[in-house]
């Protein structure tokens, strides 16, 4: 058989292919869905869905977080040589972080992403907090040191904590004001 015929013949073979699959799915798709539709049919009416406006606490949580933040901030610009005395006011004021904002309970599920942050953040501070205690225990040693390398290093981490800590409190900041638009 010739090329043509071959391609001739399976054209053929597929035609009819389609038009035997086609003819005997025509009509049945309308009857069975019809049927069934009648069968399993119900009226469902839509529900809405109501947000609660934010509580009394859950405003006083978000409220405190600047001000945990401006206290830190503060207490670091009132800081004019760092001393031992110096280092753990510093250290205190880290930990107000954690002891202030936990003062208020755990925020409801519905600001538990501001209180990721804010965890967050207070490490931070907590993690600072130990570096400057612990730059206060070196005290002031002779320039040139390996206590004073030390002491620089704890100093160094200690206001990094800060950076970090406070860029987070602040983005919980943010986030809470987005939740609180929100909600309303």
């Amino acid at each position: 058989m010739p090329p043509s015929t071959r391609r001739s013949a399976a054209r053929l073979v597929a035609m009819v292919l389609l038009v035997a699959l086609v003819g005997g799915c025509a009509g049945q798709g309308d009857e069975s869905t019809a049927a069934g539709q009648s069968a399993t049919s119900t009226t469902v009416a839509p529900t809405t869905t109501t947000i609660a406006p934010m509580t009394a606490e859950e405003l006083a949580w978000l409220k405190a977080i600047p001000k945990v933040r401006k206290k830190i901030d503060k207490s670091i610009q009132a800081i004019r040589n760092l001393t031992t005395s110096g280092s753990l006011m510093l250290a205190n004021s880290y930990r107000s972080c954690s002891r202030e904002l936990a003062r208020g309970g755990s925020p409801s599920d519905r600001l538990e992403p501001v209180y990721v942050l804010v965890r967050k953040a207070c490490k931070e501070y907590d993690k600072g907090a130990a570096c400057f205690t612990t730059a206060a225990r070196i005290g002031i040693p002779f320039a040139g040191s390996p206590e004073d390398r030390r002491r620089d290093k704890a100093f160094d981490c200690g206001f990094a904590a800060q950076g970090k800590g406070s860029t987070l409190l602040a983005d919980a900041e943010n986030k809470g004001a987005v939740i609180k638009a929100q909600i309303g």
